[in-house]
């Protein structure tokens, strides 16, 4: 069955993408994050099943474009240097349950906004989004070069 919201989505991208509208500033937003199917997959090599991307159309208008996107800020480490953006704040985050692993954006930090960021502080990053399939040491979706607005 025909999604009406995720047609009208994919002309808006496409539109974006094709007069050049498509730049730095351009915000992501979550629903769009959420256009990736994933099937589980097992690893002879680690010897076990893991879910792997299969990415649609409108996430793939923004694969390694520079984009923005608003989110709750989750360290990862003691030390200021791993986070991810998620959709939700930590409570109801994907590590947490409640939500997919296309509500968390790995944020690779340029090295003048590797810092402090409080739990759950809402903020804006930009950056250039990757999109990654099968490595298990990193999330489905990472923002390289991230830094604050």
């Amino acid at each position: 069955m025909l999604n009406i919201q995720r047609l009208k989505q994919f002309i808006f991208s496409l539109s974006l993408l094709l007069t050049g509208s498509l730049y730095a500033q351009h915000h992501l937003e979550w629903t769009t994050l959420a256009d990736v199917k994933f099937k589980q997959v097992f690893s002879n090599e680690l010897g076990i099943t893991y879910d792997e991307a299969t990415f649609g159309p409108f996430i793939s208008l923004f694969k390694e474009k520079e984009v923005m996107i608003k989110g709750y800020m989750i360290p990862l480490d003691g030390m200021g240097v791993s986070y991810v953006l998620s959709r939700n704040p930590n409570a109801t985050c994907f590590f947490c349950g409640g939500a997919g692993p296309e509500t968390v954006v790995e944020l690779e930090l340029v090295p003048s906004a590797i810092g402090k960021y409080k739990l759950d502080e809402y903020r804006t990053f930009k950056g250039v989004l990757h999109f990654n399939k099968k490595n298990l040491d990193h999330l489905t979706y990472v923002l390289k070069n991230a830094e604050p607005l």
